[in-house]
């Protein structure tokens, strides 16, 4: 009995110094920070550009628009790919802007296919209402979490 319980003892310290040596964790400033600089950012940037294009095309052809709103499709698929942002706030209005962004470009897409002017306008309306909004709240987040840091 008094050897398990020294050994156990022994486990118990071991332990705990090892988290003393090696901290408790990181900050989560420096957690939404890695989450930026590997691929968020990057990710941030395609959508923005995907969007304004969407954006600058809405009173275009339905076929340039239907090519604006696949390409952004398209990149929202890669962003869904990506580790959730560590930052609640963060990511909520990141899941927000996707959600948008990809119903607003599906349902654009579907109406450029057939040929449905008032559907193609309700999906880029989302993209412009929703998505844009909600991606601007995302980098505002995780600019005022990074510069807390």
């Amino acid at each position: 009995m008094r050897i398990r319980f020294l050994l156990h003892a022994g486990v118990t310290v071991t332990a705990v110094i090892a988290v003393l040596l090696t901290g408790c964790g990181s900050h989560p400033a420096e957690d939404v920070e890695d989450w930026y600089s590997s691929g968020g950012e990057a990710q941030i940037k395609t959508l923005a550009d995907d969007a304004a294009r969407v954006n600058e095309v809405s009173m275009r052809t339905i076929d340039v628009q239907g090519t604006a709103c696949q390409e952004l499709l398209t990149h929202v698929a890669n962003a869904e790919g990506l580790d959730p942002v560590p930052d609640e706030l963060a990511l909520n209005s990141w899941k927000k802007a996707l959600t948008a962004f990809r119903h607003g470009s599906s349902e654009c897409t579907a109406g450029a296919g057939g040929q449905d002017e008032p559907q193609v306008g309700r999906g880029i309306r989302e993209v412009q209402t929703e998505g844009i909004p909600s991606l601007a709240a995302t980098v505002s987040r995780i600019k005022t979490v990074i510069k807390a840091k």
